[in-house]
């Protein structure tokens, strides 16, 4: 088989690989345990995702998600500077409620400045810095109600609220500020849109989203299940995926070579 044969048959997988991509991909969600549960609300969970054990951390006041629960359908999006946003619950967003200067936040500039990206990011940023009261971070172990914890619930939730939609909080928490403080600080410090350091941190991360949510009139109160942030490996399907393609590809190289040899 000839190089341009060979190249056909590659530039027919890619289109194959892209066709198969085509439109968002629909994942089943169940819920299966808590992490751990705040006592203002929100916290962490245990879950799987298409049967992938992980752990999943609100983002999102205003809805909500029970546990245990099955059937969830979700979408699921990336975090990195290239990623789409459009099947998130605040993609869309662009008129937020104002982060204040309290206490020791001098920051705010940076939060209230950000793009819709930007806010998920520093709110990953955030689960990563939930701690358990025996000082292991995000372990399974129940029971990880403290200060800390409950001001990085409260940040996620002022970095993704609404401007209009009435959120609310659950109150002043004296970790709250130090939280947004700590999300601001992070994000400027790995730098802008694109930044190697920044993608590098958010590579994993993913916004798990009801896949149900587009058909109501207002996505973002009142429609699905409450938005979630995980940590995953690659996507089970893209692999499953890839080694399809190099089956199919090595099926197609045989056909092909054999028919080259006979025409010898």
């Amino acid at each position: 088989m000839g190089f341009k044969q060979f190249g056909q048959i590659a530039v027919i997988l890619f289109a194959f690989g892209v066709a198969v991509q085509a439109g968002p991909v629909v994942y089943t969600l169940d819920t299966t345990g808590y992490n751990f549960q705040l006592d203002g609300g929100g916290g962490g969970a245990q879950a799987t995702l298409d049967g992938q054990n992980l752990e999943i951390y609100c983002d999102d006041f205003a809805n909500y998600i029970y546990v245990p629960e099955s059937g969830y359908q979700a979408y699921v999006s990336t975090l990195t500077s290239s990623s789409n946003l459009s099947d998130t619950r605040f993609g869309s967003v662009s008129n937020w409620t104002t982060i204040t200067n309290q206490n020791s936040l001098t920051m705010a500039s940076v939060i209230n400045t950000a793009t819709d990206l930007g806010r998920y990011q520093m709110a990953a940023y955030l689960v990563s810095q939930y701690n358990m009261a025996d000082g292991t971070s995000k372990s399974f172990t129940l029971g990880g109600n403290s200060t800390t914890n409950d001001g990085v619930q409260q940040a996620i939730w002022d970095i993704l609220d609404p401007k209009g939609e009435n959120f609310g909080q659950i109150g002043t928490l004296a970790g709250t500020d130090s939280a947004l403080q700590a999300a601001a600080s992070w994000y400027s410090s790995t730098g802008g849109n694109g930044s190697t350091s920044r993608d590098s941190f958010l590579a994993n991360f993913r916004i798990v989203s009801d896949a149900t949510m587009g058909s109501c009139g207002n996505a973002l109160v009142g429609c699905g299940f409450q938005e979630q942030i995980t940590v995953v490996p690659e996507p089970r399907h893209l692999a499953l995926m890839l080694v399809g393609l190099l089956i199919l590809g090595s099926a197609v190289y045989r056909r092909f070579a054999v028919a080259s040899r006979s025409k010898a």
